[in-house]
């Protein structure tokens, strides 16, 4: 096995957080760090330059994970048997350079400030007795107030696209008025906007709700960040979600944090490289990591600190491979919390119409050229009479269909047929003619939805799959009820001639694609006792160790995690950079 040179940091990833502390710890510094990422490094602009390739990127998943060398298991309950995720549904974790921002939507959100301290506020609100006695949901160690510069920093490092809807209190119109007081308007204008997503404005603006244009990581016109990197407004192609960003339009790492890391000569990125596990020393501190390179050669890399800033999935399953006589159930899990109030964020689209003889062009524009609602999210709403808490943000579709990936089922129900003729001639008519309402809710933490390390799967190293444990329970069928309603009476204000709507949730299934926002398992608390990291993602028993992303979320609120994720990594950059090294063998606070 070959020993490299100790650094400061090494991370497990090389995505979007790990290049988020290397951008902000190493201009400022002369520390070194190491990424060690289990892709490929061949991901970068000539890569994505006019290539629309439908059949490579979004039926064959090139910029994915490869799940026949690693992957999970997954049961409904503790009572039921496992089974390997081996064909792409639920999830779809990114891996190379960059990571899964490379191909992400780019929707990007500031959480509510509701959702930092969820419990406290329902039992002052509706009483203890509305939690389920099973539902284990936590408020956050920090609030909205200390993420709030941390936001700021990170929409102008991106130039997010928006409308602000609460610039220091003061509620502005057009934008989301139910959004936390923000101390600077977004960087850049909101997106233009879909045929359709002007409808689902008009139409919920007509019953008294208040929409608002998508915030996007995606330039609306042409932008020079603070590191000085120059990129391109977007084309609206309408080839975003699992594609890379042909101009560099969409926010990545490649395009806005790996090039001021990289130029400091003290950063690298070793792709093609599989971490095999945490190595500790006898005190059980974190001495560096162990790993396989492309050609199966050992490594272990010493580092000061080690970061888990992979995919939420592999953060928590590294942390219980971690076993060592110090750390017999794994790193951070002392008190048996690692795997704890995992969540999973709801993504459903209950809604569907048809308009006769009208085109929306759906196959242009991007997965941000939508409008949302946010008056049915968090608490913004009363559910003093309702049988669920929790809500979620309502979206028209955006503007990036493809031929290749959606027409399979686009005209269900509004067809008697799924073959021959009469559905050809429906098809040919009407592909463009249809448009549907989504929804992304909240996904509370439950005793029974967990992750642990499955007994009898193992990889192609010989180590033990991570296991998820997760189903729906009747909150969230009762909301998705609630949100279906809703979602009806915007899609007929809408005027459509048919409409759809699928009342029911029905129960967790891995093999249909929901959302790449798994989250928890590894959470951020107040102590040891009701947490595996404090709020800075440092690992209580392991001060060395840290952990990124969202497997710190106590449970997922009713928006996509990337922006609070980002959030969090300056947050935690800035303390390793000013106060870490000064005292590393203490907690930070």
């Amino acid at each position: 096995m070959k020993t490299h040179d100790p650094v400061e940091i090494v991370t497990i990833g090389g995505g979007m957080t790990a290049s988020i502390l290397a951008a902000r710890i190493l201009p400022e510094t002369s520390h070194r760090m190491v990424s060690i990422e289990q892709g490929p490094a061949q991901w970068t602009y000539p890569d994505f330059a006019h290539n629309h390739d439908s059949l490579r990127f979004n039926n064959r998943y090139a910029l994915m994970q490869d799940i026949n060398r690693t992957t999970w298991t997954w049961r409904p309950n503790a009572n039921a048997p496992t089974l390997p995720y081996r064909q792409y549904g639920s999830f779809h974790p990114g891996q190379g350079l960059g990571g899964a921002m490379v191909h992400w939507t780019a929707l990007t959100w500031r959480f509510l400030p509701h959702d930092f301290h969820v419990r406290s506020d329902t039992e002052e609100r509706y009483g203890r007795d509305r939690i389920p006695a099973e539902m284990t949901i936590q408020d956050w160690p920090i609030d909205y107030d200390d993420l709030e510069p941390y936001y700021d920093a990170l929409e102008y490092d991106m130039g997010v696209s928006g409308l602000a809807g609460n610039l220091d209190g003061r509620i502005l119109p057009g934008g989301n008025p139910f959004e936390g007081p923000r101390k600077r308007p977004y960087p850049n204008p909101p997106l233009e906007r879909t045929a359709f997503g002007e409808l689902y404005m008009t139409a919920s603006r007509d019953l008294g709700l208040h929409p608002f244009p998508t915030p996007a990581g995606i330039l609306s016109r042409g932008w020079t960040d603070p590191y000085g990197n120059v990129r391109s407004a977007c084309l609206y192609c309408g080839f975003c979600t699992r594609y890379g960003c042909e101009v560099g339009a969409k926010t990545s790492p490649l395009t806005t944090w790996l090039p001021p890391a990289l130029a400091t000569g003290r950063y690298e990125v070793r792709t093609d490289s599989r971490v095999l596990g945490i190595e500790t020393d006898g005190d059980g501190r974190a001495t560096g990591v162990k790993y396989v390179d492309a050609r199966g050669r050992e490594h272990f890399q010493p580092a000061e600190i080690v970061v888990c800033s992979a995919f939420t999935l592999e953060n928590v399953r590294n942390l219980l491979l971690a076993r060592s006589d110090a750390h017999p159930a794994g790193i951070g899990n002392d008190r048996g919390m690692v795997g704890r109030n995992y969540t999973y964020q709801i993504n459903q689209a209950p809604a569907r119409g048809l308009w006769r003889g009208r085109k929306f062009n759906l196959f242009t524009g991007n997965g941000c050229t939508n409008a949302q609602i946010h008056d049915y999210n968090g608490d913004n709403f009363d559910h003093g009479d309702l049988d669920f808490i929790g809500g979620a943000r309502i979206q028209s579709e955006g503007g990036q269909r493809e031929p290749v990936g959606s027409i399979d089922g686009l005209l269900d129900g509004f067809t008697d047929r799924q073959w021959g003729a009469d559905w050809k001639t429906m098809l040919g008519q009407s592909w463009d003619s249809v448009g549907e309402l989504s929804y992304e809710g909240w996904s509370p933490a439950y005793d029974g939805n967990f992750l642990d390390l499955d007994p009898t799967y193992r990889d192609e190293w010989g180590l033990p799959m991570l296991r998820i444990t997760f189903d729906f329970r009747d909150n969230e069928r009762n909301m998705h009820r609630f949100l279906a309603d809703r979602s009806e009476e915007i899609i007929r204000a809408m005027g459509a001639d048919e409409v759809q709507v699928e009342r029911e949730l029905g129960d967790y299934r891995i093999d249909q694609y929901q959302s790449t926002h798994p989250t928890g398992g590894a959470i951020m608390g107040t102590d040891p006792g009701n947490s595996v990291t404090n709020s800075y993602g440092q690992v209580w028993d392991t001060p060395n160790v840290f952990v990124t992303g969202a497997a710190l979320y106590p449970q997922n609120p009713g928006a996509n995690p990337t922006g609070t994720v980002g959030a969090l990594a300056f947050r935690t950059a800035e303390a390793i950079r000013e106060r870490y090294f000064n005292a590393p063998e203490e907690l930070l606070v």
